[in-house]
């Protein structure tokens, strides 16, 4: 399996961060743990390799849970270009 692939949700507390398998493992530990962690200082995914894909932003829903929601795109116009054979 490519280990670049491979991929965890990162909590970070500032001192201390937890890792996930998914979005929504990291938002149940965030929301379980709100009273005694208070809310996190960033959420991002990263691969094994520790190489960050995406940050996300938490937001409060109606009911008072709070949701990751993927960061919008920085730099939408930086292209890797390969040349063709």
């Amino acid at each position: 399996m490519r280990r670049d692939l491979v991929v965890q949700v990162i909590v970070d507390y500032g001192d201390f961060w937890e890792n996930f398998a998914t979005p929504f493992e990291a938002e149940s530990f965030i929301n379980s743990y709100l009273d005694e962690y208070d809310l996190p200082q960033a959420v991002w995914l990263e691969d094994m390799r520790g190489n960050v894909k995406w940050g996300y932003d938490l937001i409060e829903d109606e009911a008072g849970i709070y949701r990751l929601v993927d960061q919008p795109v920085r730099n939408p116009g930086h292209l890797i270009r390969t040349p063709s054979n």
